[in-house]
């Protein structure tokens, strides 16, 4: 039975339907390797099918997600973005991170999108178009820093019963940014009553 929740069957277009980095039903296999980007963990890696099936616009493939924020890939077509074109959608996507001081920074789990790419799903999203989201300038004097994550959240609990006991796997991972772009998300969240 279809899911009401998800659009009627395609065609669906990477980059134009469907963005680059959802998950697709024919990729739900996973496998472990050595992490090349956290030296010392292992890292979960998921099929890479794209196209085949049904895109399951709920949840990010979780290889490509990475991908996409460590090589700054967008997130809707999965092509480079470079500095000048280079967005997010802060307000309706991460979220903070506290530091242990009482301070906190915004942390991005999701890549960055060209500015046509933006707007298109500022367009077709029914998440973003609902919340009429605005793209916001990915900061080029605050890259942020990648930060690992080995802790299952509730959408990962199922797969994370397949991992070994007690074993360093990263399950995903987020851009942590500095306070200046902090600062300027936590404006923008509290001007849209988000949060």
């Amino acid at each position: 039975m279809d899911d009401p929740s998800q659009p009627a069957a395609g065609p669906w277009v990477v980059g134009e339907s469907v963005p680059w980095s959802v998950a697709w039903t024919g990729e739900q296999a996973f496998v472990l390797r050595p992490d090349l980007d956290f030296p010392g963990h292992l890292e979960l890696v998921q099929t890479s099918a794209l196209g085949e099936g049904r895109p399951i616009f709920a949840f990010n493939h979780m290889t490509r997600n990475r991908r996409g924020q460590i090589e700054y890939l967008c997130h809707v077509c999965g092509a480079p973005t470079l500095t000048t074109d280079r967005w997010l959608f802060p307000v309706h996507s991460g979220g903070w991170v506290p530091l242990g001081d009482g301070r906190r920074r915004y942390g991005g789990n999701v890549p960055p999108v060209h500015k046509g790419c933006a707007e298109r799903a500022a367009r077709l999203c029914p998440h973003l178009s609902r919340q009429m989201a605005v793209p916001v300038r990915f900061p080029a004097d605050d890259e942020g820093r990648m930060v690992w994550r080995t802790d299952v959240t509730p959408d990962m609990a199922e797969i994370a019963r397949m991992l070994p006991p007690g074993a360093p796997v990263v399950l995903s991972c987020y851009r942590l940014h500095g306070a200046k772009f902090s600062k300027l998300v936590e404006r923008l969240r509290r001007r849209a009553g988000v949060e």
